[in-house]
């Protein structure tokens, strides 16, 4: 019995586990040169994203980015479009399009995040230059 209540709660939690990765837009595919207009409520990853038309996510409109960098991270996706009103135009069959937020192309935005980001990486000594140590540093152990 226990090990039935088991393999049920396993079942379960895996097709709850699958149900919470689909995205929750449900809206009709748009047709080419459509225009979308609304907030960004949902990413999927660094390309997609749902742009919501009404508050029922079957209003909700599942579109692919065009000028998205092909290493466009979720964040950075996250970080340029979510809750911000989006105008997206579609460009042909399927889902793709451009979306603009604030009047600016969501791709050139990914790829100055991605610059962004990388220039906060820790700097490393450049060729020929020393690692800071212990006798390059300006702190000094006092000895007793």
């Amino acid at each position: 019995m226990n090990s039935f209540l088991l393999a049920l709660a396993l079942t379960l939690g895996t097709a709850g586990a699958a149900m919470a990765q689909a995205p929750p837009c449900h809206g009709a595919a748009p047709v080419a040169g459509e225009e979308i207009r609304g907030p960004v409520l949902h990413v999927v990853d660094g390309r997609s994203l749902c742009v919501a038309q009404g508050t029922d996510p079957s209003r909700w409109t599942l579109v692919t980015l065009a000028d998205a960098p092909a290493a466009a991270s979720w964040g950075g996706l996250m970080s340029v479009a979510f809750g911000k009103d989006a105008t997206c135009t579609v460009q042909g069959a399927g889902r793709t399009a451009i979306c603009r937020v604030d009047g600016r192309a969501l791709g050139p935005m990914l790829r100055e995040a991605d610059t962004a980001k990388a220039g906060v990486a820790w700097r490393r000594p450049a060729d020929g230059e020393a690692a800071p140590g212990p006798e390059r540093s300006s702190m000094r152990v006092a000895s007793f």
